[in-house]
């Protein structure tokens, strides 16, 4: 990942078209990485009473951070960093306005990380840019001797996480995922449960996100970035392209060039909560997909209804992501979504003495028993920050609800998902069954999404789903056996001078 890249002859040539310039920074200029260490950092106790935080990225789940973080005892939030000029001005007045709740408090502002980072005075970095830069920000931040809380994915391809668990020990530094589902209680009671045998043989573990997405637009040409953003800091790693949709922000998530889709946006906490209930420490051996996106055209690339199915020691990991509605009288009204016992989003597993059934609140789990009778109920939820906050002050990683290891698993496994879809074909809903006819639990799922999609009048024979191409993963998750493009797809090129 250290090859730079650069812009694409047809991207230079549509902004050049309209008369702007792009400005790419070169190497050793102020954008430039921070000198990695060379040697383990040994770790020191904190100089005085506080945590010191910057956080980066604040224009959205960042402020959570902020919030977070500044409510723990012994911990300050001294510094934002945002590539957004108004944003920051903006969430700065906020913390110094503070509310009829908590106190207002200054902090100090900057567009570039690497401010950051130089500082001595400053000892742990929580981000939450977009996901494309949250492995370079991580990897700058360990090597720069910083504890890190990095929001999920962790990662925007799968070897990038194994990069930061790398850094994270080289410099012997505590790194933190933001799945916070692993610090809520109910979650822990209910995951300990399954753990114990208390749902007997464990036949799948489910996860659900039935979450409303609404088309995001089209452009006819190239736009630009807001006039306040840096939109080459903005882009860090990834390789220059024009903005090709109505909205920078948000909508990056269903871009595949710095997005996730839902698998790896809201559907990562699921994921992660569905690999943990079946305690796999290891990639899948196999996954594989269907879907697509589905129903009003729109800039997006990512699937808006998707199945994935991942193999872990034998155990199905069945993923379902429906981004429309229940039915196509939905779309215009209410966009009321679909449910699956009980839930649009949340997890569900499996067994021979019934299911568990886990809320997306993270504040409620239960069993219910064969004949459909609750047997078991766990309620309350937790403070992830305060998690990092300890294991931060007791220099002891394994205080960390959410390791960046499990972060860079769970990571991993909504990649590779998508990974599936980006290298599958277009295929008749017949190729579909006969492709997944074998597999009980697959047909099943498969089946329910076919049903969903014509409720929404979507016609299978005239717009029809990606069969996505199978996969076989090693245990680190570095080779797709016998398939070099899929491995080489494991990684990312990145563009200079934000190497990492």
């Amino acid at each position: 990942m250290t090859r730079p890249l650069k812009t694409s002859r047809r991207d230079f040539l549509a902004i050049s078209a309209t008369g702007a310039a792009v400005t790419v920074l070169p190497a050793g200029t102020e954008a430039s990485a921070p000198p990695a260490t060379t040697a383990a950092i040994t770790p020191d106790p904190l100089d005085g009473p506080n945590l010191r935080v910057a956080v980066v990225g604040v224009r959205g789940r960042g402020m959570n951070h902020v919030r977070g973080l500044q409510a723990q005892p012994g911990c300050q939030v001294v510094a934002l960093c945002d590539v957004d000029s108004e944003i920051l001005a903006r969430r700065a007045a906020e913390c110094a306005a503070g509310t009829e709740d908590r106190a207002g408090f200054t902090v100090e502002t900057t567009g570039d990380v690497r401010t950051l980072l130089e500082r001595d005075d400053i000892d742990a970095i929580a981000i939450a840019t977009p996901n494309h830069t949250h492995a370079m920000l991580a990897c700058w931040a360990l090597d720069a001797g910083k504890h890190v809380y990095v929001e999920k994915p962790v990662s925007h391809v799968v070897g990038e996480g194994a990069l930061i668990v790398e850094a994270a020990e080289r410099n012997r530094r505590i790194c933190a995922t933001g799945t916070q589902g692993r610090s809520a209680r109910s979650v822990r009671d209910a995951i300990d449960f399954v753990h114990a045998g208390g749902l007997g043989k464990v036949h799948c573990s489910r996860g659900l996100c039935y979450k409303p997405r609404r088309p995001i637009g089209t452009v006819e040409t190239p736009r630009f970035a807001p006039a306040t953003v840096d939109y080459d800091r903005w882009l860090g790693p990834v390789e220059y392209r024009a903005l090709q949709r109505p909205q920078l922000h948000y909508d990056w998530h269903w871009d595949l060039h710095t997005g996730n889709g839902d698998l790896g946006n809201q559907g990562i906490h699921q994921m992660d909560i569905a690999r943990w209930a079946l305690d796999c420490d290891r990639m899948p051996a196999r996954v594989a997909s269907v879907g697509g996106r589905l129903g009003d055209v729109d800039a997006g690339d990512s699937p808006n209804t998707q199945v994935a199915i991942f193999d872990c020691d034998g155990v199905p990991l069945v993923f379902e992501v429906r981004g429309l509605p229940r039915n196509k009288a939905a779309r215009a009204d209410t966009w009321e979504m679909d449910q699956f016992e009980g839930q649009s989003i949340g997890n569900v597993i499996h067994g021979e003495n019934g299911v568990v059934r886990i809320s997306n609140s993270y504040s409620w789990a239960e069993h219910i028993d064969r004949d459909g009778v609750k047997r078991k109920e766990w309620k309350g939820g937790g403070d992830h920050f305060a998690n990092f906050v300890a294991a931060v002050k007791a220099d002891d990683p394994s205080l960390l609800n959410a390791s960046i290891r499990d972060g860079h698993l769970s990571s991993a496994y909504c990649h590779l998902g998508i990974l599936s879809h980006r290298l599958g074909e277009s295929r008749p809903p017949e190729e579909v069954d006969a492709a997944w006819s074998g597999d009980a639990t697959a047909s099943e799922a498969w089946g329910r999404m076919r049903d969903h999609l014509r409720a929404n009048e979507i016609d299978l024979d005239a717009t029809p789903v990606v069969l996505g191409r199978p996969l076989r993963v090693d245990a680190e998750g570095t080779r797709v056996t016998g398939d070099p493009e899929a491995t080489a797809m494991l990684a990312r090129e990145c563009r200079e001078p934000f190497i990492f």
